[in-house]
This record gives structure tokens, sequence and C-alpha cells, in this order.
């Protein structure tokens, strides 16, 4: 069952602020045009000449999203602020040939939050779940349980992703443990309809939406 900002408001407040891990996650425009959802998963400091024969101090931030959000010019947005971020890699595993998520970085002048990777961390078969990720306008979470592993070994979780949620983390409730990350969504279509009639007519999502397991960053990025 679905779960909306509005009800997670009302879970228990010892949770607190770690509950919403809101502050690392972010829109990334993808050539001025499609949307998706990223996350910040760590913020590293480096030093590096600052053009006056001194050295100055940067963050570099390390950002994973979907595989199939690539594209010319990647935007991460984060309310005002505004970051052009550059592909590090990707991870393989989709049956079709495709990517499950990529990993970018970007540069920024302060320490920014970031979420928690649970390497090695499976949840089980009816744990709750937690996607979080920007529809058309809006920020949204949706809690649901896990329904299984599929042959891949991505999580297939209780609950639908809206357009623009590809990306988001999959967390552990309540913490800011990240263990997944959103790639799939289910299309309601009719039995032989391509793709392309879901274009034109819209088709409607339905449950589960499919989660590449956390595991997946492994050797892509730097985690300090």
């Amino acid at each position: 069952m679905l779960v909306l900002l509005g009800a997670i408001l009302g879970r228990s407040a010892a949770a607190g602020a770690e509950a919403f891990p809101t502050d690392a996650v972010g829109r990334l425009i993808i050539d001025d045009q499609r949307l998706c959802t990223a996350f910040i998963i760590s913020s590293d400091v480096r030093q590096v000449p600052d053009g006056f024969g001194g050295r100055s101090t940067v963050y570099e931030n390390w950002l994973a999203t979907a595989g199939h959000c690539q594209g010319g010019t990647l935007v991460f947005q984060q309310q005002s602020q505004a970051y052009t971020a550059r592909v590090i890699g990707f991870s393989a595993g989709r049956a079709n040939g495709g990517f499950d998520v990529m990993v970018m970085s970007f540069v920024s002048d302060k320490r920014l939050p970031a979420l928690e990777p649970a390497f090695g961390e499976y949840p089980q078969v009816g744990d709750p779940l937690m996607l979080v990720g920007y529809g058309s306008r809006a920020l949204m979470m949706r809690v649901g349980p896990l329904l299984r592993y599929d042959e891949r070994g991505h999580m297939e979780i209780r609950g639908y992703a809206s357009r623009g949620n590809s990306g988001g983390p999959v967390l552990i409730p309540g913490t800011r443990r990240v263990v997944g990350v959103g790639i799939e969504t289910t299309l309601d279509k009719p039995e032989g309809a391509s793709f392309i009639y879901c274009i034109l007519a819209t088709c409607a999502v339905k449950p589960p939406y499919t989660a590449a397991h956390i595991d997946r960053l492994k050797g892509l990025a730097n985690f300090h």
C-alpha cells in the first residue's frame, strides 16, 4: 500500500529528521528536457591549485541515479543551487543490455549532505522500503514492502514510481541507509500494445517498481 508524504509525517517522532533524508536528494535535469532523481552518496575534500600559487579546498560530490538517465548535459539541482555533473561510470546488469545505475560527480565549495550506502545489507521479503523521488512538481516519498528479488537480483517493491522518480534512493525507513536505486516501474498497457502506444496514450503505471541494489555502485565511486 502506498504511503504518501502526508502519511509518512505521521510516523513515530522518534525517528526525527533522520526519517527524511531529503537534503541529499535532488532533481537531475537531462539535456534541459528530461527529469530524473539523483542523490549524493559521498562528499570528499580535495585540495586544488587556486591559480595564485596556493591551494584551495573544494569538495567532490558523488551522485547516483538510474542508468537510463544519461544524456549530453546533466544538471543536479537542489532548491536554488544547480551543479553541472560529469559521468564517472555505469553498472551493467539489465536483461536488454542496458545499464542499471550511473555514477556522476560535481564540485562544490562546501561539504554537502550524503546518504549512507548500505553495502552488503539485503532487506528480507516483507520489509518496508522507502522510495524518495521527484514527480513532475514535488518531492515524493512512498513506502511499500519488498515483494521479492528477481532473476537479475533486483528488488521488486510494492508500489509504483512516478515520472521523474527514476534514480531515486530506496532507503530503510527512519534512516539514511540507502539499499537501492529505483530503475524501473511497470506500465499498465493492453496486451500486445507497443511502447509507442504508451507514449501516445499515456499508459498508467502500476505496482511493483524495481530497484537495483546499492552494491551495484561498488567500484564505481569513492566512499569515505
